[in-house]
């Protein structure tokens, strides 16, 4: 720790901020678009082409995402573009590391009521500690090691979700489902018939989602759990994207609800960027989430069908129009609401042959989220000890 030398952000770095719009976004754009959002955004048109680290300006709860890019980018007015003042003595992704541990802190002494935001004066004070260079490579090493295998099986399971949302799209909006001869349904001369939702195959009925699932809602209050280790299904880490956190040897401490094997999570939260994520094998014995989700439990052989129904277009648009409150974050579906949202009701068994076709992809990306979770628990205890010079790698 002796050879560890301190010095302050501003001194360390140079900062400037982006110059758009939030809605300067367009979909499928060539370059990424950094705002104060956990989501990158995307845009026809890049400011920077550099290797930087992004810093959200501001945030409501005093969530400040932060990313590190190397390329073409372009970036929101309240998005911090840090770069190294001397790239010779300051490695870019140990800087990242170091302010990544310094985002509770950041939360702590924003400013601000109704929106947190971070001043220049924040950033330049920030005190930073590091090694030299060499050894700064060595820990970035390590720790973008684990970030890698994590991205990696993010990026399977995003693959994944889009194959089994390519196969939901054919059979049951495009109605290309295989025929009893194995061909596309409707190219094939397969009967149509009108329905209060559009033409549909002839015997599918209008139903509701709520026909297909089960509502649970079993609760846990505070206190009512002694010490114990448990999985923690929260909004703020779908936000982050982030996996569950296994929160050992504590107690609940808010209400939460039970999460079982088989069930889908729901965001009653800003449906505008609709959050679903899935649960088929619970991790642990006691699994328990937010309040803020919906605990929905598919019929038998229909998990594979409703979840892809939920990540559906046409139920995401549905979700926005019932949904309550204000702009933003503080907009919600109501439960009931979600569940009375009609949809067409496809044969039984078609609806398990899709589950079958779409359930192994399911419970591939269970165990991604997994070895995620492992993952992401082993980086978060290195970087304070490997930010602090705690523990020496060179």
């Amino acid at each position: 720790m002796s050879e560890w030398a301190e010095t302050e952000l501003g001194l360390a770095c140079d900062r400037v901020t982006g110059r758009l719009n939030s809605n300067a976004a367009v979909p499928n754009g060539k370059y990424p678009f950094f705002t104060c959002s956990p989501e990158t955004l995307a845009i026809d048109d890049f400011a920077f082409d550099t290797e930087a680290l992004l810093l959200a300006g501001n945030n409501a709860n005093g969530v400040f995402a932060l990313k590190y890019y190397k390329g073409k980018f372009n970036a929101y007015q309240r998005t911090y573009v840090i770069t190294p003042k001397d790239r010779t003595e300051f490695n870019i992704q140990f800087l990242y590391y170091q302010l990544n541990l310094r985002l509770n802190y950041f939360k702590e002494i924003s400013q601000g009521t109704a929106t947190k935001f971070l001043t220049a004066g924040i950033l330049d004070d920030l005190p930073i500690l590091y090694p030299k260079i060499d050894e700064q490579k060595t820990i970035v090493e390590i720790l973008s090691s684990l970030d890698e295998k994590i991205e990696l099986n993010r990026n399977q399971n995003r693959a994944l979700e889009a194959i089994a949302q390519t196969l939901f799209k054919r059979w049951f909006v495009e109605f290309e489902f295989p025929d009893e001869n194995g061909q596309p349904y409707k190219s094939s001369g397969g009967v149509m018939q009108p329905s209060e939702l559009g033409e549909s195959p002839v015997g599918w009925e209008v139903g509701t989602i709520g026909d297909f699932v089960a509502h649970k809602k079993e609760s846990f209050t505070p206190g009512s759990q002694p010490e114990t280790s448990f999985y923690h299904y929260s909004i703020p880490n779908f936000d982050d994207g982030q996996e569950p956190k296994l929160e050992l040897g504590k107690s609940i401490l808010s209400n939460k609800y039970s999460v079982m094997s088989g069930s889908i999570l729901v965001s009653k939260l800003n449906p505008r960027f609709p959050r679903i994520w899935p649960v088929i094998d619970v991790p642990g014995e006691l699994s328990v989430c937010s309040t803020e989700f919906q605990v929905l439990v598919p019929n038998e052989n229909a998990y594979g069908f409703v979840f892809n129904l939920l990540k559906s277009l046409y139920v995401s648009s549905e979700m926005v129009i019932r949904a309550s409150g204000t702009s933003g974050s503080h907009q919600r579906i109501n439960p009931d609401d979600l569940l009375s949202i009609e949809v067409v009701h496809p044969d039984q068994d078609l609806i398990k042959r899709f589950h079958c076709s779409v359930i192994e992809g399911a419970r591939k990306a269970q165990f991604n989220l997994d070895q995620i979770s492992v993952l992401a628990r082993l980086r978060d205890t290195l970087i304070p000890k490997l930010m602090s010079g705690e523990l020496r790698v060179a």
